[in-house]
């Protein structure tokens, strides 16, 4: 939703305040922690992300955002029905990875491998209740 007016977004709101569009986020809000808090999730972890999946359904993801770009990569590796042997090195964002010295490398590692496991399991917790539907 690019440069969009307030009276534009306004509209919208009064849109799904008429359809009845936050009785069912109310609704898939409840079934989401129900489903989710059995597995022994962190609940209020598992509401900030039922809130970062219901701002991406009004306001769009941000793409330009590296966290969501770096997101968009570990759900097209993950989503492939194949076993990823090392998915950190398919991650690495090579431009940056090949200036930096050996200590630097390092710790480029050690971060992109606490995000990818951030990410994994943000990934987890959206797909998993797909996966229970479509079997």
């Amino acid at each position: 939703m690019e440069n969009m007016s307030l009276k534009e977004y306004a509209k919208q709101a009064r849109k799904r305040l008429m359809t009845g569009y936050w009785e069912n986020v109310s609704k898939d809000r409840a079934n989401f922690l129900r489903t989710h808090y059995s597995n022994n999730d962190n609940i209020s972890q598992l509401k900030t992300m039922f809130k970062r999946k219901v701002e991406r359904e009004i306001f769009g993801a941000p793409n330009d955002s590296p966290d969501e770009q770096l997101y968009a990569k570990v759900v097209n590796l993950l989503s492939q029905n194949e076993y990823v042997l090392n998915p950190i090195m398919q991650l690495i964002d090579h431009e940056v990875y090949d200036k930096l010295d050996d200590n630097a490398k390092q710790n480029y590692i050690f971060e992109l491998t606490d995000k990818y496991n951030e990410l994994k399991h943000r990934y987890d917790l959206e797909y998993k209740k797909n996966d229970l539907i479509a079997c």
